[in-house]
């Protein structure tokens, strides 16, 4: 029986609650379990396999860690480094920008850093281990905080995510949009399979469509709410389904 734990500081116990359902999934693949336990100010995370299966458990761990360190905790301190006189709709939009902003590049330098061993403390890994990522992470807030005055103005805000995006490697090549009572529904293609989910409203789209960094947005039908139909367009240049086959026919 092979055991592996991680722990976090229990003001940071969300970084491992976030990333449960990837964890669990990932178990399932290696035959492996996990338990959490809060032990005084820290939580614990003990994951355990049979002896064969160890050397696919520590991996799917380390992705783990990869990604909650280059989603979760990115967000955090971007969070807490920068503030802004905008919209609390905007800022939100603009914060999940900034975390997949250059994320390609990130995950290369944490898989290059993170080595899992047991015992170890993700709250002092950060601390320690991550001095060049978050050096980078406070040159984004310093450029961002310094332009703030240009982001009240809608062009400019838009421009700015659309520049942002185009940094983001893409994981679908295609979108379609559609809106059904005030949700909103995308379908695509990935590498493997399809892509189908519900956004419940327009901030939850922006963050799906952040993610995704769609080469190309079609929408299917109309979007009601003006002002996400021309952030649609402003940030990621979608196309109508009937401005498509005109286009189509021009050709």
């Amino acid at each position: 029986m092979f055991q592996l734990t991680v722990s976090v500081d229990e003001r940071k116990a969300e970084w491992l609650y976030s990333i449960e359902d990837i964890i669990k999934n990932k178990l399932n693949s290696c035959h492996a379990v996990a338990a959490l336990k809060i032990h005084g100010k820290r939580v614990f995370c003990s994951f355990g396999c049979e002896t064969e299966n160890k050397t696919k458990l520590v991996a799917a761990v380390r992705d783990c860690i990869i990604e909650m360190f280059a989603v979760v905790a990115k967000f955090d301190f971007i969070k807490q480094n920068l503030s802004l006189a905008i919209p609390p709709a905007r800022y939100d939009i603009l914060l999940h920008t900034l975390v997949a902003f250059d994320r390609e590049n990130e995950h290369k330098l944490l898989r290059k850093l993170v080595r899992v061993e047991d015992g170890i403390a993700l709250d002092g890994f950060f601390n320690f281990r991550m001095g060049e990522l978050k050096e980078r992470w406070l040159e984004i807030c310093r450029l961002t905080k310094s332009n703030g005055s240009y982001l009240r103005d809608d062009d400019m805000y838009n421009e700015l995510l659309r520049f942002l995006i185009s940094a983001v490697n893409p994981k679908v090549t295609k979108l379609v949009l559609r809106e059904n009572s005030g949700a909103y529904s995308l379908s695509g293609a990935l590498k493997n399979g399809s892509l189908d989910i519900t956004a419940v409203d327009a901030s939850e789209l922006m963050y799906y469509l952040i993610d995704l960094a769609p080469l190309e947005l079609v929408i299917d039908g109309g979007i009601t709410n003006s002002e996400l139909s021309r952030r649609l367009i402003g940030i990621f240049d979608a196309k109508s389904c009937d401005s498509c086959k005109n286009k189509t026919k021009k050709q």
